[in-house]
């Protein structure tokens, strides 16, 4: 029996990194040379030879500098939900200006594809315990689901539920599709994509995939384009940054192959179409 799982690309392109607005500040992304296209169309090669879907977190400001890279990846099958507009934490932001900011992603994306967006990735996984406002307004203004909240130390919280589920903020419910990580003694492990995805075992994601799967849940892997760069552009930037940003780069595309191979991936717009047994709902 095969199971679908969740594969999520965020479409940024190399610069778009958070906390290091002191390194490459905003008003500098035009000047600096992008290579999002060619990465993304890698990863639909990909996709393609394996015949996987996937969904697309974009930037407002890819999807404005770039219209046609929205529309190659939805001729070729696959779904595209908001990553905001400029790559900023969400819990670095007022309501107000994170309300601006994702209108803004929804109405340059919708704009170009024709067709709503049903799904935000917030940059860094940032809805977590101080910012769980933004998802009421991601509600309101008409999404589905989220994909921002991450059960792990640090950047979200390990009490977090590691599997789909549903939340009720007051303008009805939405779902929540929380990124695969594993367990240790030390905590759970962000295994399910970025650095960790690149330096864990891959026995431990495989194995962390099938125990979902075992359960009936799928599991949500993500990627970005810079990780299939097999050249990319030096960065001065923290060693810690630099090391989440390259950690063993070389490995991302073999290691997606051998997913892809090893397990069913499609969007999440799929997994919601076909039903999905959500454990227990949160109150916000």
């Amino acid at each position: 029996m095969t199971f679908n799982n969740i594969l999520t690309v965020d479409v940024e392109d190399w610069y778009h990194i958070c906390g290091v607005k002191k390194y490459i500040p905003q008003k500098i992304w035009p000047e600096l040379e992008s290579r999002v296209r060619g990465n993304i169309l890698k990863i639909l090669d990909i996709l393609d030879k394996k015949q996987s879907k996937a969904t697309f977190f974009s930037l407002g400001y890819i999807a404005e500098k770039d219209p046609d890279l929205l529309m190659t990846i939805l001729s070729a099958g696959h779904e595209i939900g908001t990553h905001g507009y400029a790559h900023k934490r969400v819990y670095t932001l007022t309501p107000n200006e994170f309300k601006n900011d994702l209108q803004k992603s929804l109405d340059i994306i919708s704009g170009i594809t024709g067709c709503p967006v049903k799904g935000f990735r917030a940059p860094e996984w940032s809805i977590r315990d101080n910012s769980l406002w933004a998802l009421k307004i991601i509600k309101k203004l008409g999404m589905v689901y989220d994909s921002s909240m991450a059960p792990l130390p640090i950047i979200g919280n390990q009490m977090y539920p590691k599997r789909p589920f549903q939340h009720n903020p007051e303008h009805g419910s939405i779902w929540e599709f929380p990124p695969l990580v594993g367990s240790s003694l030390f905590g759970n492990l962000p295994i399910g994509g970025g650095w960790g995805l690149r330096v864990f075992p891959y026995s431990m994601v495989r194995s962390a995939i099938e125990k979902l799967n075992k359960e009936n849940q799928p599991a949500l892997v993500y990627v970005h384009p810079r990780e299939f760069d097999p050249d990319p552009p030096s960065i001065r930037i923290p060693m810690i940054k630099k090391f989440v940003v390259s950690a063993r780069i070389s490995t991302t595309e073999k290691r997606l192959c051998r997913l892809l191979d090893d397990f069913e991936f499609t969007t999440v717009e799929t997994v919601l179409g076909e039903g999905i047994r959500a454990d227990r709902c949160v109150e916000d």
